[in-house]
């Protein structure tokens, strides 16, 4: 409560990820407050994302759904489908997808997560545990994250 107070002075975009459907109805109001809120300010603000009751998998059978009951409802064609259009359907519509993963605790995998978002993006994994991942620990992934020749899919 006290952040959607302070969302729209302080510049700050905040979207859930994930199905909310099963979330307290007052819980989900206030995340369509702040979807409302973050339609006012600029895509050069601050973006924070939370996912919760997000599983990667589940985003994309909800959009699936989605686009498939737009095709049935006859506002869609499934021939209109590419990539983009399949991405407006996704819990991350409209935001820019990750450049870097950052996965910490030492373990290698991507545990259900972006599962579309992340096709491009770098990974940074890292033994130290999130509540001791500190300043040195940014400025190490930022560092690995610089020295790395993104292709986005090419050959060199």
């Amino acid at each position: 409560l006290e952040a959607v107070d302070t969302m729209e002075r302080d510049h700050i975009r905040l979207h859930f990820f994930g199905d909310m459907t099963p979330i307290a109805p007052e819980l989900r109001a206030l995340a369509r407050e702040t979807d409302e809120i973050t339609e006012h300010l600029s895509k050069d603000d601050f973006q924070a994302n939370v996912c919760l009751n997000y599983g990667g998998r589940d985003e994309i059978l909800r959009a699936a759904r989605r686009f498939a009951a737009d095709c049935a409802a006859g506002t869609r064609k499934p021939e209109e489908l590419d990539e983009a259009v399949f991405s407006g359907y996704l819990d991350s519509a409209g935001i820019p997808d990750p450049e870097l993963i950052i996965r910490p605790s030492g373990e290698q995998r991507l545990s259900n997560f972006l599962l579309w978002q992340c096709a491009y993006a770098e990974f940074y994994y890292t033994d130290t545990l999130w509540p001791d991942f500190d300043e040195k620990e940014i400025d190490r992934a930022i560092a690995a994250y610089h020295a790395r020749d993104r292709r986005f899919g090419g050959v060199k």
